[in-house]
C-alpha cells in the first residue's frame, strides 16, 4: 500500500474513532503530505526529516513530531511496518516563550473601545469562560442553560470531550441580543477585529484571541482557584499545561524585603 492510501486510512481512523475535528484532520494531513517525501519509513529518512523540520518555530517542531509519531505508532500497530521504535526518544525543542495575556487595566481599556455591541459580546463570552476560539465557533444555543441568575454552558472541546462551565446568564444574555447564535465569524475575523481594537486602545502587546483565554487563566489563578480547577475549566488534558500559568503569577509577584 502506497504511503498516501496509509495517510488516508489514518485519518480515516482520526475521524471516525478519535473523533478528530476537520480542521485538525487538514492540518493532520499537511504535516503527513510532508513527511510522505521521506518515504520509505527508516531511521534514516526519519533523521533527514527532523533536519527538515529543524528551521521551523519550536510550537510547529513539536506538533509536526507529534503527528507524525502518532502515524508511525499507529502503522507498527496494524503491522503496516516491522521496525524498532526509533522515533520513540525523539523531542523537539521546547518553546521557553510565556504566553501573553491582559492586566486588569488593559482588558477595561480594550473592552471601552468596542464599540460593536456583537464583537463586546463575543469577546466577552471568550474572556469570561476561557474557551478556545474552536469551541466558540462551534457553540450552539442549546448547549446553554440559563437558570438562577447563572448560565451552564457545555463546551466541545478537543477531542470532542465535553466539560461545563458556569457564567453569569448576563453574559449569555448579551451574545443572544447581539446575535451571536444566529450570525458567525471566523477566526480570522476575530484575530482581525482584534487587532482593530487593541490598537484603539493603544495596547502594543502581540495578543490574538486566544489571549483572552490565557488573561482569564491568570486572573481566576490570581483569585485562589486552585491549579487542577483551571485545569478542568480549561479543559487541559495534562496538569503540567495549567501550570504554565504559575510562571506567569510569578511576573507579577511582588517579593518582600527579607532582611
Amino acid at each position: 500500500m502506497g504511503v498516501m492510501n496509509l495517510c488516508d486510512e489514518f485519518l480515516q481512523y482520526l475521524r471516525k474513532v478519535k473523533k478528530r475535528s476537520e480542521s485538525t484532520l487538514k492540518q493532520y494531513k499537511a504535516v503527513l503530505q510532508e513527511f510522505s517525501e521521506f518515504y520509505p519509513i527508516s531511521e534514516e529518512n526519519f533523521h533527514r526529516y527532523l533536519e527538515r523540520i529543524s528551521s521551523n518555530a519550536p510550537k510547529t517542531q513539536q506538533m509536526k513530531l507529534s503527528v507524525v509519531k502518532n502515524f508511525l505508532e499507529w502503522l507498527r500497530d496494524r503491522g503496516y511496518i516491522n521496525v524498532d521504535r526509533f522515533w520513540a526518544e525523539a523531542e523537539a525543542p521546547r518553546d521557553k516563550s510565556l504566553p501573553h495575556y491582559m492586566t486588569p487595566d488593559e482588558l477595561k481599556r480594550f473592552f471601552n473601545v468596542i464599540d460593536d455591541p456583537y464583537y463586546k459580546a463575543v469577546f466577552r463570552l471568550l474572556a469570561n469562560t476561557g474557551m478556545r476560539i474552536s469551541e466558540l465557533l462551534k457553540l450552539r444555543e442549546e448547549d446553554v442553560d440559563i437558570f438562577g441568575g447563572y448560565a451552564r454552558i457545555r463546551i466541545r472541546g478537543k477531542g470532542s470531550k465535553e466539560r461545563v462551565v458556569q457564567v453569569s446568564e448576563e453574559i449569555v444574555l448579551q451574545a443572544k441580543e447581539a446575535g451571536f447564535f444566529s450570525k458567525r465569524v471566523s477566526a480570522r475575523t476575530l484575530q482581525r477585529k482584534m487587532k482593530e481594537y487593541l490598537g484603539k486602545a493603544g495596547i502594543k502587546k502581540r495578543l490574538t484571541p486566544h489571549s483572552l483565554r490565557h488573561t482569564f487563566a491568570i486572573i481566576l489563578m490570581e483569585n485562589g482557584v486552585p491549579l487542577n480547577r483551571i485545569q478542568a475549566i480549561l479543559g487541559h488534558e495534562s496538569i503540567a499545561t495549567t501550570s504554565i500559568y504559575l510562571k506567569l503569577l510569578g511576573e507579577t509577584e511582588k517579593l518582600p524585603k527579607i532582611i
